[in-house]
């Protein structure tokens, strides 16, 4: 269109809009000095100013996205911190500790090996014997637990598989890794302890990836097996135990993910409530029962403050908040991911030669008959050179079932108290005193293997997705590789904006209950003091 042929038309048009606009703003100014022009209108935009602090500390506070995150952590972390799990828990982290403590003396060089010959030097100067003659009457009471001290340590053992890959190979006419697909196929536990076995006692001393983990104190290293099981049972485990029941209170009533939608929520609706009834006044003041519902909203707040328990229970939240802190630290989390794949790295070498149930045992005459078979040599003969190319590996085996030790120490125990004229007490205190590693391996060796294939007091424990029982040792070690620490994994970005946003958890309650006294005091005051007609002009 051609506006230099319509200029007054398009002018107009122009000036229309002009007009409107101002009148808009005008009519917009006008509306605004309405809802202000009596002291009852401008009492009512009070009203709508409190719903808008409101809203403003859930946004300033940042309360969605905290407490969302928090929530978050709280359904993560729920399954785990049931009365019945921790006391799974504990009772697995027991289990696991006195493990630590069988293996320990029995893993690397030192300990229990040097313990050794002062043990039989102790029966034979007892007894009156020769220590050959004292090294065969442990053997004749105590074949399994004789068995066990001459296959330490159990670096030896590591050190002896490629001797054996060598010694298989070589007699089976087949290369190493046909071998190592032969041993999987047919000696499945065997297999799995042998390979697990060298990583376990290089990491004994020093446990991969944790060079930078620390206990809670922030002081304490942990980088051997035994620091990590106390900072397992102690601190991790531990401090989950002593935050049960506040944790089980914060995730009761809905838990907290709501509470900033149902802030929103009351502060829309009270600024809506002050717009209307502040416009409705500029002409027609609201009566005391209008207030009254300012004075219901106030309440109501400080009602939810108390009936969902938000003083104890974010109190409480904030207590666990600065006690599981350490735990989802950055380089806690990566330290800890490393010491459970150690645990079960430890746990699936000990499986297969614990108990009866393990099987390791039963593959070593399964494995001599078919060495013989197929290298056609007899089974004596295939068993000596086995013993040559790897006598402690074969003496693991020998002593395999470690249950069969624990049968056997109270046997001996007595055997020696009678040989050696001690009681039984003095003798446990002589061998504590003398051979304490030794003594320490043979007192865990019953609890341990008891309790392996079905965990005392853990009958209530189960996996989070599915609920399938976590009874047995190395069902506990799969229960904190892929379910408690995935929380901690998972959950860290999450658990950091709960617990570093300003301001603490623990000053919600305060806030909102102060925001309702003083919305519901703010509508009784005005109930009496601008609920009179307006003067007239």
């Amino acid at each position: 269109m051609d506006r230099s042929r319509c200029g007054p038309l398009y002018g107009r048009a122009i000036n229309r809009r002009v007009v409107v606009s101002a009148a808009g703003i005008q009519g917009g100014m006008d509306q605004m000095k309405g809802l202000l022009s009596t002291a009852a209108s401008r009492a009512w935009i009070g009203v709508a100013v409190a719903g808008l602090v409101v809203v403003a500390l859930v946004i300033g506070l940042q309360l969605i996205p905290r407490l969302t995150a928090g929530q978050d952590v709280i359904d993560a972390a729920k399954p785990a911190l049931t009365d019945q799990a921790v006391a799974g828990e504990l009772a697995g982290t027991d289990l696991v500790s006195q493990y630590v403590d069988l293996a320990d003396p029995l893993m690397t060089q030192g300990g229990a090996v040097r313990e050794v010959p002062k043990l039989i030097t102790m029966i034979a100067r007892k007894s009156g014997v020769s220590e050959t003659r004292a090294r065969r009457f442990l053997r004749r009471e105590a074949p399994h637990t004789e068995a066990l001290l001459r296959a330490l340590p159990f670096s030896g053992v590591a050190r002896e598989r490629r001797r054996l890959t060598q010694y298989l190979s070589s007699t089976l006419n087949i290369t190493p890794e046909d071998l190592q697909d032969q041993l999987a196929r047919d000696f499945p536990r065997l297999f799995q302890m042998l390979a697990e076995l060298p990583s376990v006692t290089d990491g004994w001393r020093s446990v991969p990836g944790v060079e930078d983990l620390e206990r809670f104190d922030g002081q304490t290293p942990v980088k051997t097996a035994p620091q990590l099981r106390d900072y397992l049972r102690d601190d991790l485990l531990g401090t989950l135990a002593e935050e049960k029941d506040r944790f089980q209170a914060l995730a009761g009533s809905g838990g907290i993910g709501y509470i900033p939608y149902l802030l929103l929520i009351l502060g829309s609706v009270t600024i809506a409530f002050g717009l209307l009834h502040a416009r409705w006044s500029a002409s027609h003041p609201s009566g005391r029962f209008a207030w009254g519902g300012v004075v219901v909203i106030g309440a109501l707040i400080v009602v939810l403050v108390g009936a969902l328990q938000y003083f104890p229970r974010l109190n409480g939240a904030d207590r666990t908040i600065r006690a599981l802190e350490p735990a989802f630290d950055e380089q806690r989390v990566v330290g800890t991911r490393a010491g459970i794949d150690f645990v079960v790295q430890a746990v699936r070498f000990g499986d297969p030669i614990v108990t009866a149930r393990g099987g390791a045992a039963a593959e070593l005459p399964r494995l001599v008959t078919f060495v013989s078979g197929q290298a056609g040599q007899p089974e004596k003969q295939v068993r000596r050179r086995l013993q040559r190319a790897a006598p402690r590996t074969v003496a693991l085996l020998e002593a395999a079932p470690l249950s069969e030790v624990a049968e056997e120490v109270p046997h001996l125990v007595a055997v020696l108290s009678r040989k050696l004229r001690l009681g039984g007490d003095r003798l446990v205190a002589s061998l504590r005193r003398r051979t304490p590693g030794l003594a320490r391996a043979l007192l865990a060796v019953g609890p341990v293997t008891s309790g392996w294939d079905a965990i005392p007091d853990s009958e209530g424990l189960t996996r989070f997705g599915d609920d399938a029982p976590v009874r047995s040792m190395p069902a506990f070690a799969g229960y904190l590789d892929e379910d408690v620490i995935p929380v901690l994994e998972v959950q860290q970005n999450n658990f950091q904006k709960l617990a570093n946003t300003w301001p603490a958890v623990d000053v919600l309650p305060g806030l909102l209950l102060a925001v309702g006294l003083l919305v519901a005091l703010y509508g009784a005051a005005m109930m009496f003091f601008v609920t009179s007609p307006p003067a007239r002009s």
